[in-house]
């Protein structure tokens, strides 16, 4: 019975050791990175393999291969292992405004006729619904038809998906006025004209919480959805070949009420606690930051390939008598900043939307595609970040973060 341990055991070894190497390969993965490198304003094209070095969790990785990338066209490569880029291109226009823009036509103009080629598909996500450009489209309509189109989908869209915004920007400016026009006075507040279902004949203390409920209405129509960032970047990252986001956002500007006439009020209130207990709150409604997670979304992003390009519209603030129009972009603005930086986008602040969109349309053109093994690869499902750089410091190197090894 004996002689039969030992062959069994052997047996039994050599298919852990089977398994073992099975899993390892199973286990072996490519992944690609999109890399930009610039001289000052200029892409530099003639880089080799041997000029780059790349870094997964800071431990140095071959690069295996190298690809010069021209729009749909690889103009250049190197490879010590053949692969096969996927070279469709997938455009997403994300609009955040609140206004319609004269130079969204030149945009769209340049889109059609300098940007889109055959193959490349369109998504349009407006405030109020997504659109994609059917392949048949594309292929059937003229260019000027097809630019028309899409600017009245954009027209017609910030229209509809403003107008709750300019009404509650309208009552915050009856509101500002009412409550500014109380420190001249005592008692209840009427201002002739202005809606009665807003200021007429309240007190302050009810103008006070209309004013801070409204600014919660307001508030609740810029707030990100996390959940609707993180599904899109998964339904991205599905897509083969490069995606390039460009996001218009606009400048935004609330009524907020002056210091001076806080500090108003709190003197005139001192014997009315629930007076100051209002106003203490709206102070805690001013440091409001943004309410979502920066980095869970800067990793998902990063992880889907895609290219984050924040096209940041300036608009200047209205001038109304007695009210303070605080700019509130700025938390937004510094979180797609992060994004941008982390997918090897660009940032642009202009009161030209077309002459960014042809900027960072141009940008995303031309690039190098490198390919790498990560070293003793796990699935884990952790973030891996990534870092490439050139031998010539000069150079200014942009790409995506890293990637979930899932």
């Amino acid at each position: 019975m004996k002689k039969f341990i030992f062959p069994f055991a052997l047996l039994l070894l050599s298919f852990c050791l089977f398994s073992q190497i099975e899993k390892h390969e199973v286990l072996v993965t490519n992944v690609v990175v999109p890399v930009r490198v610039f001289e000052g304003e200029r892409f530099v094209d003639h880089l080799t393999i041997e000029d780059f070095e790349l870094f997964e969790n800071y431990e140095h990785q071959k690069i295996e291969a190298l690809y010069l990338i021209r729009k749909t066209n690889i103009e250049r490569e190197e490879a010590l292992k053949r692969f096969n880029p996927a070279l469709t291109r997938h455009f997403y226009l994300i609009f955040q405004i609140t206004d319609y823009n004269p130079k969204f036509a030149e945009a769209s103009g340049h889109l059609f006729n300098q940007v889109l080629l055959p193959g490349d598909t369109l998504t349009i996500m407006t405030p109020m619904d997504t659109y994609a450009l059917s392949k048949k489209a594309l292929e059937t309509k003229s260019k000027e038809r097809l630019s028309s189109e899409l600017l009245s989908i954009l027209r017609k869209d910030t229209k509809m998906g403003a107008a709750n915004y300019r009404s509650l920007m309208n009552d915050l400016r009856r509101l500002v006025r009412s409550i500014s026009a109380s420190t001249q006075g005592a008692g209840t507040v009427n201002l002739g004209f202005e809606s009665e279902s807003i200021t007429g004949g309240f007190d302050l203390e009810t103008l006070l919480q209309r004013y801070q409920e409204t600014l919660l209405k307001m508030e609740q129509l810029r707030l990100v959805d996390e959940t609707k960032f993180i599904r899109f970047a998964a339904q991205v990252k599905k897509q083969t070949g490069p995606k390039n986001v460009y996001f218009f956002y606009q400048r935004e500007f609330r009524p907020e009420i002056t210091s001076d006439i806080l500090t108003k009020l709190t003197s005139l209130n001192q014997d009315k606690p629930e007076i100051i207990g209002e106003v203490q709150n709206l102070f805690q409604l001013y440091r409001r930051s943004v309410s979502f997670d920066v980095n869970k979304i800067t990793t998902a992003f990063a992880d889907s390939s895609l290219s984050f390009n924040l096209i940041f519209m300036h608009k200047e603030p209205e001038n109304v008598s007695g009210i303070r129009m605080r700019e509130q972009s700025e938390d937004m603005f510094s979180a797609f900043s992060q994004v941008a930086k982390a997918t090897g986008g660009i940032i642009d602040s202009s009161q030209n939307p077309s002459y960014a969109f042809k900027n960072a349309a141009a940008i995303s053109e031309s690039y190098y595609l490198l390919y790498y093994s990560p070293k003793n690869y796990i699935k884990d499902g952790k973030f891996k970040t990534i870092t490439v750089r050139t031998k010539n410091l000069d150079y200014k190197v942009t790409h995506r973060k890293g990637y979930y090894s899932n």
